[in-house]
């Protein structure tokens, strides 16, 4: 009885998430990546998948499902963000296009919701799961991008539950076991490519750190050769059994312009600075911004009991430390938005830890785990609804002093900038919106000309905080004081 309570109580809290989640579908504008992802996701409902395959399918295909069947079809566009951009369209189309896309996503949420209940009640019992679940939900960042449609929650769903059945399987790797770590690996690889390196430096740390013995080895290689078989069969139908020489050729294709992207390096900000080709350090300062500052405090706390307790959390930590340290390699510094299946890892220690120290009944330390708890969340709320703009305690009311582009600004503010023109009067303003396609698709918006880069226009000056940390645009308005800020993403000056 005891065990249902808790999975109530633990599905209500998704519920509880998932509704914040839903409430931002139409109050949030399309950020930059999402219309080429349901764009591309339309042209596998046709049967190619030529556009853009350096992600994966998974997540592209649920998002443009809704869509679909609310009438939308093919458009023939030249590219999968000029076909997302036509499937959206504008005014009332937009915003109910919009949300039936964003809809799609939000089974991912549950599915890794369920993962971490999974993992933290094998690792800690009940009392632990819920724990983990209402840490796990309670993220801003995991629920902002819960709520957009891009692969990054495709990402933590299947990263989170593939690395749960690795351990569900490994404990006794028989004919069902491996059947279901098989099927989830060929989930992983179709949700993003980088689970392909983030999963198997996890597995690879928690080996070092286990030391199974040799013969523990052989008795798992015939079971995890007939997983990754299957795997691979599932990849291949996500790919609709495509072949051109080589069974799903896209994959490869998706892969190797992957490996040229890192190697070419993206533009990046972090901690004030512009960068090119990424910095070793821009992930661990992103998590120590973005991350709410009570889960820090919980997890730092947590680290230090478990070892001294001998707690089960050696899976989480290698989970969590194999992500970060692979990420940390990679040259495309782009948003916390990349490690976010870390959030999985880091919700299962925290939560573990603190079951512990409930069962000593110890009413003052209980307290203060119940107290932090309070605090993440009324620190994401507090965020509501641009989850995706928020920064902890640490960054203040200046986030851009820290972070910018997916993190930050990423489009999602167009909306609330169009409504601040609207309440002025407004007919004409500079302006280059960091997501510039809402110009194309989206509400109604006043005449928009070009931000000059050297002086501001006459009238109405706005400008993205992701344009201006990343590529210093406008040259103009570092420095200078705004008239309003806009959310927290838009800073707007007025020059007669």
């Amino acid at each position: 009885m005891a065990t249902r309570a808790h999975a109530i109580l633990a599905f209500l809290l998704v519920l509880i998430a998932s509704a914040r989640i839903v409430s931002t579908y139409t109050v949030l504008s399309h950020t930059m990546d999402e219309p080429e992802h349901f764009g591309a996701g339309m042209q596998w409902l046709r049967g190619e998948y030529t556009w853009d395959p350096s992600h994966p399918p998974i997540a592209r295909v649920l998002a443009i499902i809704g869509p679909y069947l609310d009438g939308a079809r093919y458009v023939d566009a030249p590219g999968s963000h000029a076909e997302g951009i036509a499937l959206l369209g504008r005014g009332d189309h937009y915003d109910r296009t919009l949300a039936l896309a964003r809809m799609g996503i939000l089974p991912l949420f549950w599915i890794a919701s369920f993962a971490v209940f999974l993992w933290s009640r094998r690792a800690g019992g009940p009392v632990a799961a819920v724990i983990a679940v209402f840490l796990f939900t309670t993220i801003p960042p995991v629920l902002a991008h819960a709520g957009l449609v891009t692969t990054d929650m495709a990402a933590t769903a299947f990263g989170i539950a593939t690395f749960y059945a690795s351990l569900w399987w490994s404990e006794r790797p028989v004919r069902v076991r491996t059947i279901g770590f098989g099927v989830m690996l060929g989930l992983a690889a179709l949700a993003k490519f980088s689970l392909l390196a983030y999963l198997p430096a996890a597995w690879l740390l928690l080996l070092i750190w286990r030391h199974p013995s040799l013969s523990s080895i052989r008795r798992h290689l015939g079971p995890l050769i007939a997983a990754a078989a299957i795997g691979l069969l599932v990849i291949w139908a996500g790919y609709r059994f495509s072949f051109d020489r080589i069974p799903a050729p896209d994959l490869f294709t998706g892969i190797r312009q992957l490996l040229q992207h890192n190697a070419a390096g993206h533009d990046s900000y972090v901690l004030g600075a512009r960068h090119r080709t990424g910095v070793w350090y821009f992930f661990p300062v992103v998590l120590g911004i973005k991350t709410p500052l009570a889960l820090l405090l919980l997890l730092a706390w947590a680290l230090v009991r478990s070892r001294r307790r001998h707690l089960p959390v050696d899976a989480g930590a290698c989970f969590a430390a194999g992500i970060l340290l692979v990420a940390m390699m990679g040259r495309i510094n782009i948003g916390v938005r990349h490690v976010l299946p870390i959030y999985g890892g880091l919700a299962v220690i925290c939560a573990v830890a603190a079951a512990d120290l409930m069962r000593e009944r110890s009413p003052f330390r209980t307290l203060v785990i119940f107290a932090l708890c309070a605090w993440q969340a009324i620190s994401g709320a507090r965020a509501h609804p641009d989850y995706l703009a928020y920064t902890n305690e640490i960054a203040g009311d200046h986030p851009e002093n820290f972070v910018a582009e997916s993190d930050l600004d990423w489009g999602q503010d167009m909306k609330l900038v169009a409504a601040f023109l609207e309440r002025r009067g407004v007919k004409r303003v500079a302006f280059t919106p960091y997501c510039t396609s809402y110009l194309d698709a989206g509400r109604e918006f006043p005449e928009v000309t070009p931000t000059n880069w050297y002086h501001p226009l006459p009238g109405w000056n706005i400008v993205s905080l992701s344009g201006l940390k990343v590529y210093d645009h406008p040259g103009w308005a570092s420095g200078r004081t705004p008239l309003a800020r806009i959310g927290r993403t838009h800073l707007a000056f007025y020059y007669p």
